[in-house]
């Protein structure tokens, strides 16, 4: 139980650092997309939530889902190293040796985890992190991304 509270803890705070950063390649991939295909968005509805789910949900519907794994990732990332503070780990054994999240797949690549036991953790960490990250109901796409869309729906509608 106390695991899954440090969880709960741990993926509720985003490092104010992450918050700043430039946009990975995954993020500014859906970006792009979701700008050249605004207008086809709205074209093809008949309103504005419509035109930005049509955007979000089926046009720019892979490179969306890839921002979004990206964001899943880094936050399983974080997670694991903030657990793993304070715990003495002989570096043979330390599997999140040169763990890095593929900033244009959003893949999280742990190079030192070859056992299954560790790919096994990784997977149980990754489920924990979508449960804790907004329970079952909430969008997991990025806010940031569901925002531009609804902002580029607005622009391309108020075109004469």
């Amino acid at each position: 139980m106390r695991l899954i509270l440090t969880l709960a803890a741990v993926l509720a705070s985003t490092p104010a650092a992450a918050r700043q950063a430039e946009p990975p390649p995954a993020v500014k991939n859906a970006e792009a997309c979701l700008r050249q295909n605004a207008a086809d968005a709205v074209q093809a509805s008949t309103g504005a939530a419509d035109a930005a789910a049509f955007l979000m949900d089926y046009l720019c519907a892979g490179p969306v889902e890839t921002a979004a794994r990206h964001a899943r990732s880094t936050n399983t990332l974080t997670m694991l190293r903030e657990m793993q503070q304070g715990v003495d780990v002989a570096p043979e054994d330390d599997w999140l040796t040169g763990a890095v999240v593929d900033p244009v797949t959003g893949e999280l690549e742990l190079k030192a985890a070859k056992d299954p036991a560790a790919q096994g953790g990784l997977m149980a960490m990754q489920m924990m992190s979508s449960f804790f990250g907004g329970g079952q109901n909430a969008d997991p796409r990025p806010i940031a991304l569901r925002e531009l869309a609804g902002r580029l729906v607005q622009e391309v509608r108020a075109r004469p």
